[in-house]
C-alpha cells in the first residue's frame, strides 16, 4: 500500500465548533484533497473497513496536500491508535468552544433529529445514566458534557504524537467575521499552504433548524426499515450521500436561535 494516499492532516474537531463550515470551505482548493463526506469515522467506528475502503473515498487525483475533519476522532480514544497504525506524524488541527455552548448546540441537533425529546437541563441530568448503559447511539447521541472534556482527549493524542504536531483555534475567531481570515490563514500556514485569495468564507453548516416532516427526518437519520430499503435501493455510497444531503436541506426550516 502506499502510504501517500492517506492523509497529511486531521481537523479533530471538536463537534459542533464549525468544523461543517471549514470543511467546504477548504473543498474549494483543488490543492487540498479531502473524502466528499466529511466525517468517514474511519479511525474510530469504521476501522473493521479495509484501509482501501478509506482511500477511496478520496476523489480529487492531483492535490498537494490530502487531510479530512472529522470530530469522532478527538472523541473515542482508540483513533489515535489506530491513525499512528497507517500514519506516523500527521497534523492535527483542534477548534475548542466554550463546553456549555458546545453542549447546549449538540443538544439542538440531537432535538432537530428526533434523538432528543428531553428538555436541556434534564438532558444533562440524565447524561451519566444514559452513557452507563454503553450504548454507542447514546454514547454519540448524548455526551453533551462528555465531548467537552478536552483536556483528556487532547493527551490521548499528545501521549503518541509529538507536540508539534498540533495548532489548537478558537471556535469565537472563525465566527467573528473581523477574525475570520486570520484564523483560515492559520490553518494554511500550519499545512504549508499558500493561501487561496478567492476562498469563500460565508459557509455555515449544520445550523440548527427544525424538520417539516417527521418521516423525512427518520428517512435520513433513524436506522428503520425505509432506511435499509434505501440503502438496498442505491447501493452507492456516494450518491446516497448527496440524496441524503439533499433531503436534509429541503426538509429543514430555519429557526430562530435558541438560547440557553
Amino acid at each position: 500500500m502506499n502510504t501517500k494516499n492517506l492523509p497529511d492532516f486531521f481537523i479533530l474537531g471538536v463537534q459542533k465548533a464549525a468544523t461543517s463550515s471549514i470543511h467546504k470551505i477548504l473543498k474549494q482548493d483543488y490543492r487540498i484533497s479531502l473524502p466528499y463526506q466529511k466525517e468517514t469515522h474511519f479511525f474510530s467506528n469504521n476501522f473493521d473497513k479495509k484501509i482501501e475502503w478509506y482511500i477511496n473515498q478520496f476523489k480529487n487525483k492531483e492535490y498537494i496536500v490530502r487531510g479530512e475533519v472529522d470530530p469522532s476522532y478527538i472523541f473515542f480514544k482508540k483513533s489515535a491508535i489506530n491513525i499512528r497504525e497507517y500514519i506516523e506524524n500527521p497534523k492535527f488541527i483542534l477548534i475548542l468552544r466554550k463546553p456549555i455552548e458546545r453542549a447546549f448546540s449538540h443538544y439542538l441537533m440531537s432535538k432537530s433529529r428526533g434523538y432528543e425529546k428531553k428538555s436541556f437541563f434534564d438532558a444533562l441530568e440524565s447524561e451519566e445514566k444514559r452513557l452507563k448503559t454503553n450504548s454507542s447511539f447514546f454514547l454519540s447521541h448524548y455526551s453533551y458534557l462528555k465531548r467537552g472534556n478536552y483536556y483528556q482527549q487532547i493527551i490521548d493524542f499528545k501521549n503518541i504524537f509529538p507536540k508539534s504536531k498540533f495548532l489548537f483555534l478558537k471556535y469565537e475567531d472563525f465566527k467573528n467575521i473581523k477574525k475570520q481570515k486570520k484564523f483560515i490563514n492559520m490553518i494554511y500556514d500550519f499545512l504549508n499552504l499558500k493561501t487561496k485569495n478567492k476562498l469563500n468564507l460565508s459557509f455555515h453548516e449544520n445550523k440548527y433548524g427544525a424538520m417539516r416532516f417527521d418521516f423525512l427526518r427518520d428517512l435520513t437519520h433513524t436506522n428503520n426499515k425505509t432506511r435499509r430499503f434505501f440503502k438496498k435501493l442505491i447501493p452507492s455510497e456516494y450518491l446516497r450521500f448527496k440524496i441524503i444531503t439533499l433531503i436534509n436541506n429541503l426538509n429543514k426550516i430555519d429557526s430562530d436561535k435558541e438560547k440557553l
